[in-house]
């Protein structure tokens, strides 16, 4: 089959670069080259709004064995893909397609053929750099011109809803107000699961208009990029913070309230991506394993311990990966918690969030 597919290249800042099969959409992609370590969630992952400006790569060498449901509603955000190979006949045939015609059909560009692990490995003893896919490297020079001016835009505008949106739980308890950075929809299944209705805003919602609503507690979402970018948004959730509501924050929600309450924020070298992320719990010594997609850290120097507490830290780097709060009802983690099938090392985030929804009604303070 490799003999009717069209060569192509992904280049990198520094100049490496890896033949190829050009597969999904024409063209050429440019973005920030990261790797995911997951090994069947592709779809989710190319759906997954915090891959907005990026080129993701997957490190597992077959990819869509199951096909790709083509219904799917979700909007692809990430600007290429990457595989070392690709299902041709994938086990679902007769309702999914192929990875290949998916990423056509969402005008995705994609590469194939190349060595991923050894592309992981560059980067992950180089660290995160950009890159282009391209199907010739022949005006190298301009391509590496158009990498070195290349930064992953602002994408939280771009991706967050335009008007406030109910989801309701069947026996609610508790309403939350969700300002809406750009995450994935699955995680509200917990939260109504749980007897909580939840409000998605808009995330440039000014804070007076959510805390009108009266809601039980403050959820801050995940989301894509820098938390820098957002400065209105840190600003809307300095003032969030002063209603003395529970607030729960995971991913880029987790980076603003940091951010808000004055701690720094620091690049990672490789971020953390993929489903198998170690965390501890610091006070009681058990290890979690956990589903993350992030580029940025709270810097545990940063910390002023009169104000937080990093409770959960990454196995792997010590990074911060959870924060209590002790002047005010909060506590952030940087993954994605989740109490579904398969997924039970961080069911106990929503049960600590429902004790702490359980303390505000009864006028907790802190």
């Amino acid at each position: 089959m490799k003999n009717t597919m069209k060569t192509a290249y992904l280049l990198l800042e520094d100049g490496t670069s890896y033949k190829g099969y050009a597969m999904g959409a024409e063209g050429s992609a440019v973005g920030e080259v990261v790797f995911n370590t997951d090994m069947t969630t592709y779809q989710d992952l190319l759906q997954d709004p915090t891959y907005s400006g990026q080129i993701v790569v997957q490190t597992y060498p077959l990819i869509g064995n199951r096909g790709v449901d083509p219904e799917a509603p979700s909007k692809l955000v990430a600007s290429g893909y990457i595989v070392r190979e690709w299902c041709v006949e994938p086990t679902d045939a007769h309702e999914f397609v192929t990875l290949d015609e998916y990423l056509k059909q969402r005008g995705i560009v994609g590469l194939c053929g190349i060595d991923t692990r050894a592309l992981t490995r560059h980067i992950r003893d180089n660290g995160v750099m950009n890159g282009v896919i391209a199907e010739s490297l022949d005006d190298k020079e301009t391509l590496l011109a158009r990498l070195e001016g290349y930064r992953v835009p602002p994408a939280v505008g771009q991706i967050t809803v335009s008007a406030p949106q109910r989801f309701e739980a069947e026996k609610a308890e508790y309403t939350l107000a969700i300002p809406d950075y750009g995450f994935r929809r699955t995680i509200l299944e917990h939260f109504t699961a749980m007897g909580c209705t939840c409000v998605v805003y808009p995330a440039y919602t000014p804070a007076a208009e959510i805390l009108a609503a009266d809601p039980d507690g403050i959820v801050l979402s995940d989301g894509p990029g820098d938390p820098w970018d957002n400065p209105e948004i840190i600003e809307i959730i300095r003032e969030l913070m002063k209603s003395g509501k529970p607030i729960f924050g995971w991913g880029l929600g987790h980076q603003l309230l940091a951010v808000a309450c004055g701690f720094r924020i620091e690049k990672l070298p490789v971020g953390h991506r993929g489903s198998n992320q170690p965390v501890r719990n610091v006070e009681t010594r058990r290890i979690m394993t956990t589903e993350q997609n992030h580029g940025y850290s709270v810097a545990l120097d940063s910390l002023d311990p009169e104000k937080a507490d990093a409770f959960l830290r990454n196995v792997n780097d010590g990074t911060v990966e959870g924060i209590r709060y002790q002047t005010m009802p909060a506590m952030t983690v940087q993954f994605e918690p989740s109490n579904g099938r398969g997924y039970q090392d961080t069911a106990w985030v929503f049960e600590e969030f429902a004790e702490m929804l359980k303390k505000g009604k009864n006028g907790f303070s802190r």
